[in-house]
């Protein structure tokens, strides 16, 4: 089963306030957070407000998308944040080698992309689904499986 809501974004300020919303939940915990959208639907822009909240204190020069790389890691001494971009993948077995299997058991994983293997990803994560609807507002579904359909934001 699975549970959704719907939220309007009007501004970078409100992707910021839901990004803070979901950094207090992954901080309990392994935490499987699935980005969808079009390019430039604001992915990466959510990305960043996570790991700049998750990591408050420490300063990061930059936090590219990972769409070459395919993996990026936030790390410090408690936590671990894994960044992956399925964009560029042909195919699953390709995430092997970036220690998906491990990172999605044990870290908090940010991935961009996401539904392009949903057969891979665990039950238990939260679906974001961007959908640009003017230059700077977004719609998003957000989706709750497994453990975190109970959850209160």
């Amino acid at each position: 089963l699975r549970y959704y809501f719907f939220m309007l974004l009007k501004n970078e300020g409100d992707t910021e306030k839901l990004a803070k919303r979901l950094v207090k939940l992954s901080k309990q915990g392994n935490t499987v957070i699935c980005l969808n959208g079009d390019l430039g639907s604001g992915k990466t822009t959510f990305t960043r407000y996570f790991i700049r909240n998750f990591f408050k204190g420490i300063e990061f020069k930059e936090i590219p998308s990972p769409t070459f790389t395919l993996l990026q890691v936030y790390e410090n001494d408690s936590h671990t944040i894994n960044h992956y971009d399925f964009y560029r993948l042909k195919n699953s077995s390709e995430l092997f080698e970036l220690n998906f299997g491990e990172a999605v058991t044990d870290d908090v994983c940010l991935i961009e992309w996401s539904d392009k293997f949903e057969e891979i990803l665990p039950n238990d994560r939260i679906e974001i689904s961007f959908q640009i609807k003017s230059k700077f507002s977004r719609s998003v579904k957000i989706t709750l499986r497994g453990k975190f359909k109970n959850q209160k934001y």
